[in-house]
């Protein structure tokens, strides 16, 4: 299963007087990512390190920006695939406190950093699904509806004109052509495309 996060959300730990600023947050696109980083680092002057990792689609990436190598961006990036999270990244200001932490300790911290920002996301599970829009007849409409709701196919929008045009999401593996036999033709689909759709996880 593929996740995102609803909105920006934000924590803040401290070891040995290290303070470690969390930024969990969607992200459709590289120029979007760039414009936060640029942002958060204009907000934190005086901290040392910005270190932080994205998956944008198929893009994957994690920097460590001075920190020990593979103290930081690739575990910051591996949280973000366990988590089955896309679109998003997380970016960890650290203001060094004075004491080095070591490569493994480093390493827990800003992980733990990670999953403390992520217990305050609002994950939203992204569906593939397919959106028809299909007109019809007035007389067949109430078993149409009826077709709908017993299938769990998520309606989106319906409008009553000289016909009636009903927009619904369906799973992937459904089959149109079952669609068509059902209504003997009286169904046109004037439309079918790929959909994400987006539920919140309680």
């Amino acid at each position: 299963m593929n996740y995102t996060i609803l909105e920006l959300v934000k924590s803040e730990i401290e070891v040995e007087k290290s303070r470690f600023y969390g930024y969990l947050f969607p992200c459709n696109s590289l120029n979007e990512f760039n414009e936060k980083l640029d942002k958060i680092k204009k907000e934190n002057i005086k901290a040392r390190h910005f270190c932080y990792a994205y998956i944008i689609g198929n893009d994957k990436r994690g920097n460590d920006d001075g920190e020990p190598k593979g103290s930081a961006g690739l575990p910051l990036l591996n949280s973000l695939i366990k988590n089955g999270l896309n679109n998003v990244a997380v970016i960890i200001v650290r203001y060094f406190g004075g004491t080095l932490l070591g490569s493994g300790r480093l390493l827990r911290t800003y992980v733990h950093s990670f999953e403390e920002t992520f217990l305050k996301a609002k994950k939203i599970e992204l569906i593939d699904m397919k959106k028809y829009e299909v007109s019809l007849p007035y007389d067949l409409y109430n078993v149409f509806k009826n077709y709908l709701k017993n299938n769990n196919f998520n309606v989106l929008n319906t409008s009553f004109n000289d016909t009636i045009i009903i927009s619904f999401l369906t799973p992937v593996s459904f089959i149109k052509e079952t669609l068509l036999d059902l209504f003997l033709l009286k169904v046109k689909i004037l439309s079918e495309e790929n959909y994400c759709y987006r539920k919140e996880i309680e």
